[in-house]
């Protein structure tokens, strides 16, 4: 998956259609849901990856993409008795995105914490908004 946190409606649209199925379902494994928030000084990146453990999870920012990556496993593997019904999904799981060109890639902090991740990326000193006194 590619998406961009330039905020472009019709691309973030039909990306979230096409990981579901025509009844509403997810076409693969597991994908974690992604919020992406941005402000004056930074944009903040929070990953729902409940039941993952913090050593499952990679983050990697390489040519101007950040990629959160990982596995989320199975519970099914140690149980006794047979399911009837399941909705948890697992497996390996990755989401790219296209970091823009005024943030500071190599100054990403990364916190995690009760299966959320939440990144916050910086943005470039040059890129900040400033008031210019008029002499």
């Amino acid at each position: 998956m590619n998406n961009s946190l330039v905020y472009n409606p019709a691309k973030w649209l039909d990306q979230f259609f096409s990981d579901f199925d025509s009844n509403g379902s997810a076409k693969r494994g597991f994908a974690p849901a992604v919020d992406v928030v941005e402000d004056k000084e930074e944009f903040l990146v929070r990953a729902e990856l409940p039941g993952v453990p913090k050593e499952n999870i990679k983050v990697e920012v390489k040519e101007n993409r950040l990629t959160v990556s990982g596995n989320k496993e199975s519970f099914h593997k140690d149980s006794k008795g047979d399911y009837r019904y399941v909705e948890s999904s697992y497996g390996a799981f990755s989401r790219t995105f296209e970091l823009p060109r005024n943030v500071q890639g190599g100054d990403i902090k990364a916190d995690y914490a009760h299966g959320v991740l939440t990144l916050r990326i910086p943005k470039a000193k040059e890129a900040l908004s400033r008031t210019i006194e008029i002499q």
